[in-house]
Parts: C-alpha cells; sequence; structure tokens
C-alpha cells in the first residue's frame, strides 16, 4: 500500500511540474491542475478500496467462521464519484447461509449494481432543484451520468427540514397559501400547495423580506392532513399561547380549511387577488372613471358597506353591458370574502403580511414551471417537500454493514500511519526532495512505511457481526 501511495504522489508532483512549465495561460493551467487533482485523489481512492479487499481475503480463519468463502477474485467495479470515475478490483463471497456478495462494496457502503457514489448523488439531486436534470449532470459531472440517473436520484433524495432547538413565543405568525399550475406527464393540469410562516415583514435596507420564514409543500396530500403537518411544524417551533395567526390566501376551499385547524386564526384575502378582482370590474372604463370607481370599490369593501358596493356593480353592468358577466363574477368573488379585506382596516397586523405569489414564484414555480415541462407525481412527491426545505439529504437503498472501515480497528494503523507520513514524510522528504535541484521528486521512501501489523482481532469482530 505505502509503495503505490508514493507512485502516486511521485507521479502526481511529475505531471503538475510539467503542466506548470508549459507556459499556457492562467486559465488552461487551473483546469489542467484540478483535471490532474482529480486523476490522482481517485486513484487513491482506488487503492484504498483494494487495499481493504486485501485485508478481507487475508482474514481467512475469520472468514471461514462467518461462513464466507471466496467464490472468484479480481472483479471490477467502476464507480462515478465527484472525484471522476473510480475502478477497483475486489473478491466475491459465497454465503453459507445462502447467496453471495462482495465485502469490499458492502464494508464501503457501496451498493450493489450502482454506477453513481452517494456524494455524487447528493451533489446531482442538489443541482437539480435549481435546474434541468441534463444541466444538473454537466454542472456536476461534466455530463458522465445522464437525465433518467439524475431523475433517479430526486426520487430518492428526502427533505431536510431544520427545527430550532428552543420554542419562541411571538405575538403575530402570517400564514401565506398558495398553490403552483403544473402539467403532469399526461397533460393534465395539476396543483401542487405551498404553505409559508413567517414571523412578519422586516425592512433590510431598501428592500422587505418575511422574517424567519419556512415553507411546507407536498403534493397529492389532503387538505386536512396538509394542514395538521403546518400545525405540526408550526407547534415545533412556536408556543402559541396568545399568538394572533394571518392566513393570507385566495380563499379556495383547501386554503379556508386552514382556519379550522389553526387556533385563534382569521382569513386575510391576499391583496394581489383583491387588487386583481377590483381593476376587472372596472375594467373598459375611460381613465378618470376607473380610477373614481376603483376608489369607491375600496371604500365600500374596507368599511363593508355592501349596499353601496351593489350600487357600483349595478352601475357598471349598465355601463358596460358586454361585460356584465365578467364583472358579477369578480363583485361576488369579493363580496364572499369581505371580511378578509375590511380586516385590514380594523386591524393594523394583518398589513404585515401576505406574499402568497412571490413565495410560489421563488419556491415552486422557478423549477417547476416556469419552462414547459411535465411531471410524473412520483417525482413531484419527492422534488415539492425538498424546494420547500431548500436542502434534502439521500436515501440510501441498504445500509452499509454495522462495522464500516473508517471505525473499525483493524484499519487504525493504516490511518495512523497516514498522519505519520503527513507529520514526517512530507516534512522531511517531500520538501527536502522537492526544493532540492538534483531530486525534483520524491524518492518512495522517503513518503514513510505504513505500520500495517497484520493483527486480526478487528476483522474476527467484524465477520462476528456478519455471522
Amino acid at each position: 500500500m505505502e509503495t503505490i501511495i508514493a507512485e502516486i504522489a511521485e507521479n502526481f508532483i511529475k505531471n503538475i511540474c510539467e503542466k506548470l512549465t508549459s507556459g499556457k495561460n492562467f486559465s488552461e493551467i487551473e483546469e489542467n491542475l484540478l483535471e490532474e487533482a482529480k486523476n490522482c485523489a481517485s486513484e487513491l481512492v482506488s487503492a484504498y478500496a483494494e487495499a481493504v479487499d486485501e485485508q478481507l481475503l487475508a482474514a481467512k480463519s475469520e472468514r471461514k467462521t462467518a461462513g464466507y468463502t471466496v467464490q472468484r477474485r479480481g472483479d471490477e467495479r467502476r464507480l462515478q464519484t465527484r472525484l471522476g470515475e473510480v475502478a477497483y478490483r475486489r473478491a466475491y463471497y459465497k454465503k453459507a447461509s445462502g447467496g453471495y456478495e462482495y465485502l469490499t462494496d458492502a464494508v464501503l457502503g457501496v451498493e450493489s449494481r450502482e454506477r453513481v457514489s452517494e456524494g455524487l448523488s447528493l451533489s446531482l439531486a442538489n443541482a437539480a432543484k435549481d435546474m434541468s436534470y441534463a444541466k444538473s449532470s454537466k454542472h456536476v459531472a461534466d455530463g458522465a451520468i445522464s437525465r433518467q440517473t439524475v431523475m433517479g436520484m430526486v426520487r430518492r433524495s428526502e427533505a431536510v427540514v431544520e427545527i430550532p432547538a428552543e420554542k419562541r413565543c411571538v405575538p403575530e405568525l402570517h400564514i401565506d397559501a398558495d398553490e403552483a399550475h403544473i402539467t403532469t406527464v399526461k397533460g393534465k393540469k395539476r396543483e401542487v400547495p405551498l404553505i409559508s410562516i413567517y414571523e412578519g415583514i422586516e425592512q433590510k435596507g431598501k428592500r422587505n423580506r418575511c422574517k424567519n420564514v419556512f415553507h411546507i409543500s407536498e403534493y397529492g396530500k389532503k387538505p386536512d392532513d396538509l394542514w395538521e403537518q403546518a400545525l405540526t411544524e408550526i407547534e415545533k417551533r412556536y408556543d402559541l399561547t396568545g399568538t394572533k395567526i394571518y392566513l393570507h390566501g385566495d380563499g379556495a376551499n383547501w386554503i379556508q380549511s386552514g382556519l379550522e385547524w389553526l387556533p385563534n386564526a382569521c382569513f386575510v384575502l391576499d391583496k394581489y387577488h383583491k387588487n386583481k378582482a377590483i381593476k376587472a370590474m372596472a375594467a373598459g372604463l375611460s381613465k378618470p372613471d376607473r380610477k373614481i370607481y376603483d376608489r369607491e370599490i375600496r371604500f365600500a369593501l374596507s368599511t363593508e358597506e355592501m349596499r353601496f358596493f351593489d350600487e357600483l356593480t349595478g352601475s357598471l353592468c349598465r355601463q358596460l353591458p358586454e361585460r356584465a358577466e365578467k364583472i358579477v363574477e369578480n363583485a361576488c368573488y369579493l363580496s364572499n370574502f369581505v371580511g378578509g379585506i375590511s380586516i385590514c382596516e380594523r386591524d393594523p397586523g394583518a398589513n404585515n403580511g401576505g406574499c402568497t405569489e412571490p413565495h410560489v414564484s421563488h419556491v415552486l414555480a422557478a423549477r417547476l414551471s416556469s419552462r414547459p415541462m411535465a411531471w410524473s407525481r412520483q417525482t413531484l412527491q419527492k422534488l415539492a417537500p425538498v424546494l420547500a426545505a431548500g436542502k434534502l439529504s439521500f436515501h440510501r437503498q441498504s445500509e452499509p454493514l454495522p462495522l464500516p472501515v473508517p471505525h473499525a480497528p483493524w484499519i487504525a494503523p493504516l490511518r495512523k500511519a497516514a498522519v505519520s507520513v503527513a507529520n514526517k514524510g512530507f516534512r522531511r522528504g517531500v520538501s527536502r526532495f522537492a526544493l532540492s535541484a538534483k531530486r525534483p521528486f520524491p524518492h518512495p521512501n522517503a513518503i514513510g512505511t505504513l505500520p500495517i501489523s497484520g493483527k486480526t482481532s478487528g476483522l474476527h469482530k467484524f465477520f462476528l457481526a456478519l455471522s
């Protein structure tokens, strides 16, 4: 093992010296050195994996006790990683209980029939939150991974939700509820709901932002299940004693059902939908008349003067008979939620929120519906919570063996030797030889020796765990 490390290190130093003396410009040198560093790292990983395989092969008595016999040796495994492609050879074992297994893969945590490492899979899934599958592969793996594989990584991801250590008491909470409209693979239009919870709007510089906001999104859940999840997440973060909750939205049925779950909550009609309906009523008039009706409609709604509002509606229908149906439709919408409009006059706290459309645009629509694309139910069930949480973890199909290599006692001498190499070999050997004009590259012996003792006590425990 120490000889292999020395050869890899010597070749790496030789190659980078050649690159640095080639007379290329900075960008070319940067790209070449990065490629050489990745190649060197992938060779070291390959050497490490084969060293683990040799240790397992050497423990004959422990393997037989655990019921593992060598079926064949030297089977090649190629794995795409963040360092590039890693290739190594390992032995194939037959189990006394039936079946076969690559013990080296199991110890290293490499899943069977998987050609992408866990680290690269996580990077691909993270990139797929913000860009297409093809761009994710190009950005992370230089296009070496197919779009179908990236989609598989997204489907195996899980949203990571960060919970504060202590609950907080706040006077008010604002909840924005809306949905993103997407297209499924069968061409049907569907909705992905989004619930955003925050403590109000604060000013940062010249811009406003939502204070301590977090999002919840699930595709395919019933409204009651979604609001139950939202209440659970809120109670993990806040002590709701004495907290007033404002629910902002367009008044859809699934949003209204949230009032049944949220304690001490009141509904506030989202200003975007309110303004849209008011403008739709007065559309078609001249600009001066449109301004007058707009002002009077807002006054009637904010003061709940519904008789005056009905008179304004009738006047508009008489002036614009061709738009009467549209005027009545928007008037009915506004009158149904007049309480959610007038609350902004009665309670100033209701004006400290209401950002439903920006939340949907930034959190969901930017990835799900900003460009023509179709989604499957399986992908949306995984991707929507990830987009809302902003972070993800990778779901393993199988767990590694209970005694992974980094914690196994038999690998301790190898780790100790690595520290010894860093403290002694590279200081006394590599630096001295690199600065010498006569010997520009280190001799393998300068890197030091790896004191592998050959003891099998750790492997004995390892195979006992397997059996």
